[in-house]
């Protein structure tokens, strides 16, 4: 059930990545993070898409560490080598789909502005920004750094 108690639609779609990180899905993403049922398929891979590849460019050091170790699929990694090899699946998701549901709250306001169907939490700025702060959490976890960083000056 979307937002607007209009039933979503769940869509088997793959979203195919680059065979190091898990490839993703669209109906996934619609049960775990419940989009607003009037998002078009097409919006939702678009959103799903360029959120995978903005954070596998923040975890490209990380991903040539791994490689370098022998890794050559997260979520086929030998335990011995990656012991929370699930974490980092359901983490690296987390990253992903946060981001592409920030991304997409953003686009709300373009896709229905039926009175009906306003509703804030859709579209304020703080629910965008909490979403890209839960990506950039779920990417420093993978890239082994905490949720706060600080340099000496």
């Amino acid at each position: 059930m979307s937002f607007s108690g209009k039933p979503t639609t769940l869509v088997e779609q793959a979203i195919t990545n680059d065979g190091f990180w898990p490839d993703l899905g669209v109906s996934e993403f619609q049960k775990g993070y419940r989009l607003p049922a009037e998002y078009l398929v097409d919006l939702l891979a678009d959103g799903i898409t360029n959120a995978m590849g903005e954070v596998n460019r923040d975890l490209a050091k990380r991903k040539a560490a791994w490689q370098a170790a022998g890794i050559t699929n997260v979520a086929a990694a030998d335990p011995q080598v990656l012991q929370e090899r699930a974490f980092y699946v359901a983490t690296y998701k987390r990253a992903v789909y946060c981001r592409a549901k920030a991304y997409l709250l953003q686009q709300f306001a373009t896709v229905t502005r039926r009175e009906s169907a306003a509703n804030m939490a859709k579209e304020a700025p703080e629910t965008h920004e909490a979403f890209l702060a839960f990506s950039q959490q779920a990417v420093r976890l993978i890239q082994g750094r905490g949720r706060i960083t600080a340099v000496l000056l």
